[in-house]
């Protein structure tokens, strides 16, 4: 039989089929031996016991992982932000953007609490600009349950990773898509930094595609990447052609998306956190 990794608690991963029968599974020593750890997405071989639980036989070969959250076999991921407290921190939101295009990974954003958000015009600032540089923006409200239907309804298939910041709302959101999750809801603490509820990775039903909760995180590497593809997953001005073929738009002399960030054509907060990637890059890996 084959089926889908839903869950791994305690080194105990539970199986989902195509037609949604569970199993709770343990892995024989060999595919220990061979693969190592298994991870949340696998998709997998089993053949079930006479005790109602199963055996994992084989775990099929991997498409796109993250190692932090891990998960297997992802399709894209859903960048949650937000405009209220805890400060949404526009910097990680760009280089999530930017490991998801350097990874061929889909990232959509979901923008939420924006029931909460008093300055109006900031949130149709922060849309309109995301939404011209080509991605999927989703202003949600759980409270309001504005935009969640929309969201859900979107034709989507594969693993979608619901990332951001713990008291961003990811646990009340799953709640208002998935009731069955039985997420409990943590209130910001005190200093916003609001209260982690996850404890482990798992994926959720949602119409055609699954979601994959994870507990909150908020490292992410550029090790394995080059400036230059920094400089490429920077999607507004990709296409921009400077007097050098390999200009990284840092100092170089005829440079257009300097001069585009000067004349207003691309944003300058945008340009400034690639300048702050290319420097961290420089202290880290050159």
């Amino acid at each position: 039989m084959r089926g889908t990794v839903v869950l791994l608690e305690a080194n105990r991963p539970t199986v989902t089929t195509e037609s949604g029968d569970q199993y709770l599974c343990y892995m024989r020593g060999r595919v220990k031996r061979d693969v190592g750890r298994i991870m949340v997405g696998d998709q997998v071989i089993f053949e079930p016991t006479d005790n109602g639980e199963a055996v994992i036989t084989q775990i099929l070969p991997r498409g796109l992982e993250l190692k932090r959250p891990p998960v297997a076999n992802v399709t894209g991921l859903f960048a949650c932000f937000t405009l209220n407290d805890p400060s949404g921190n526009l910097e990680l939101l760009d280089k999530r953007l930017v490991m998801a295009e350097i990874s061929a990974m889909k990232i959509e954003i979901i923008v939420t609490k924006v029931d909460l958000v008093k300055e109006r015009q900031k949130l149709a600032h922060f849309v309109e600009l995301y939404r011209s540089i080509g991605y999927s923006v989703w202003p949600l409200s759980v409270v309001a349950g504005f935009g969640i239907e929309e969201w859900v309804k979107t034709n989507r298939f594969g693993i979608w990773v619901l990332t951001g910041e713990s008291g961003v709302g990811k646990s009340s959101l799953i709640s208002a898509v998935v009731p069955q999750a039985q997420v409990a809801t943590g209130e910001l603490s005190r200093i916003g930094r609001g209260q982690q509820t996850t404890r482990w990775v798992r994926l959720l039903p949602i119409q055609k595609f699954w979601l994959a909760d994870t507990p909150g995180y908020t490292s992410l590497e550029l090790s394995g990447t080059d400036p230059h593809q920094i400089a490429a997953a920077f999607l507004e001005w990709s296409d921009v052609h400077c007097r050098f073929p390999n200009c990284l738009h840092s100092n170089e002399p005829g440079c257009e998306v300097k001069e585009g960030v000067e004349l207003g054509r691309f944003s300058q907060t945008r340009y400034r956190h690639y300048r702050l990637m290319l420097e961290q890059w420089t202290r880290r890996w050159n």
